[in-house]
């Protein structure tokens, strides 16, 4: 029996040591793709799922990224841009845009840490495996080294293997509500005339200033 014992832990160890060590190279070959990337541009479909009330929303948008904690978020109903010293968010429906000094924790809502920083920002591993069109596809599950600085207890991604291109983002806060992004174009280093990463507010909108 004690022999039995043995060799099971001796076996979870070793399956264990393989799945980290998977997810090590998954985590090495995403970085290796994308630090060589200025910018990124992505069109989604944003799913929030609200656990408390089983309210849920969809809502279309597009981002830019960049590896120098700079971000533009549009939907249809507002507007977040961070220079990365700056943040403003513009409110269309209340016609209102609140300006604020660029936090940190504001980067990992928008994956910045996540294809840039990985290792510096999350502890990483595999959840699981599929295959949608018949491309085999990783589920990596990413919590928070530093919990007390994220908006969020976990978040998921979903790559493609080898090309790690990614096919959706899940993020789950303390409360369990989610927020899901459904990746439907993505584009590496797109040409781009004006700073995206500045936002220019319209004539007539209430201007609210944090930044004291």
């Amino acid at each position: 029996m004690k022999n039995i014992l043995v060799f099971w832990i001796v076996i979870i160890y070793f399956l264990n040591g393989m799945t980290q060590g998977d997810v090590n190279k998954i985590i090495n070959d995403v970085q290796k793709k994308y630090q060589n990337i200025q910018l990124v541009h992505a069109d989604f479909k944003q799913v929030n799922r609200f656990k408390l009330t089983d309210l849920k929303s969809e809502i279309n948008g597009t981002i830019w990224i960049s590896q120098n904690d700079q971000f533009r978020l549009e939907t249809e109903d507002q507007t977040m841009v961070s220079d990365g010293k700056n943040f403003w968010r513009y409110n269309k429906l209340e016609n209102q845009v609140l300006i604020d000094y660029a936090k940190k924790s504001q980067q990992d809502v928008f994956l910045n840490n996540f294809l840039f920083k990985i290792d510096e920002v999350y502890y990483s591993q595999i959840a699981g495996e599929m295959k949608i069109d018949n491309k085999k596809v990783f589920e990596i599950k990413l919590t928070p080294k530093k919990p007390d600085e994220s908006f969020f207890n976990y978040v998921k991604v979903w790559l493609y293997d080898k090309s790690w291109e990614l096919e959706k983002v899940l993020y789950v806060d303390f409360n369990e509500n989610e927020v899901e992004y459904l990746i439907e174009k993505m584009e590496l280093n797109p040409a781009v005339t004006g700073n995206v990463f500045n936002f220019e507010i319209p004539e007539g909108v209430e201007t609210v200033d944090l930044r004291f």
